[in-house]
């Protein structure tokens, strides 16, 4: 009978333990399709916004050239002098909207500053906008400059998301982006002095934190979220074997 009891014991345990198990690994499968939905849903958005900015900018530009064009066919009074500053003026707008648009789609910075240079750059418009201040420390030499293409561009718009959280929600007059060394790594710790996170029971993810976690794993790097209720936002990025 004690033999009997034991071995209904251990199944029962056994069978309470692949439970749990296949509990967390459902868990983790329907967590990682809300990644992948946040991600699909992301570029949905980007793509209809660079649409609407082409038809809003691009296309009415182009549309008013054409409408100073066939004006000047038509009327053979107009001004030539003053037509051809009409037409500089709106083909410099056109060319200026589509720079634009090709910085969002993949910030020139990186390619021509490095990394730190086109953070340093967007945390300048920042400050001099008058949104937020915002301060850069680098205790990591020339190795944020190292960052593979894809993981500069990850990182920066990794940076522009939490900007724009804390332009958005916190109330914050300052930022600080702090950049140190670990053992075949880096650490990249940020942190404003707005309002901080609302209480445990209160967290939601929204699609901000989705986004930072997606761009995030996609290059291996993890992190960290201060506590929850505490003075301002903070959050630790984490990346291994940068070089």
């Amino acid at each position: 009978m004690l033999v009997v009891s034991f071995v209904l014991i251990f199944i029962r345990n056994q069978n309470k333990l692949l439970k749990q198990q296949k509990q967390l690994q459902q868990a983790e499968i329907a967590h990682q399709q809300e990644l992948l939905q946040t991600v699909i849903e992301s570029q949905e958005a980007e793509r209809k916004r660079i649409g609407q900015d082409l038809h809003d900018d691009v296309g009415t530009a182009l549309s008013n050239l054409r409408i100073t064009i066939e004006m000047f066919n038509h009327d053979t009074g107009v001004d030539v002098s003053g037509f051809k500053s009409t037409s500089k003026s709106i083909i410099d707008k056109v060319i200026r909207d589509v720079r634009h648009i090709s910085h969002n789609l993949s910030p020139p910075g990186i390619e021509l500053y490095g990394f730190m240079g086109a953070l340093e750059e967007l945390c300048e418009f920042i400050t001099q906008s008058r949104m937020v201040a915002v301060d850069i420390n680098n205790q990591a030499g020339n190795l944020p400059d190292m960052l593979s293409q894809k993981a500069a561009i990850s990182l920066y718009r990794v940076m522009e998301e939490l900007l724009n959280n804390t332009i958005k929600h916190s109330k914050a007059s300052q930022v600080n982006i702090n950049f140190d060394t670990v053992a075949n790594g880096m650490i990249i710790n940020y942190g404003d002095n707005g309002v901080g996170m609302p209480a445990a029971g209160e967290i939601k993810k929204g699609m901000g934190i989705f986004n930072i976690e997606s761009r995030l794993g996609i290059i291996g790097a993890s992190f960290i979220i201060g506590v929850p209720g505490g003075t301002g936002f903070n959050i630790q990025i984490r990346m291994e074997n940068v070089v």
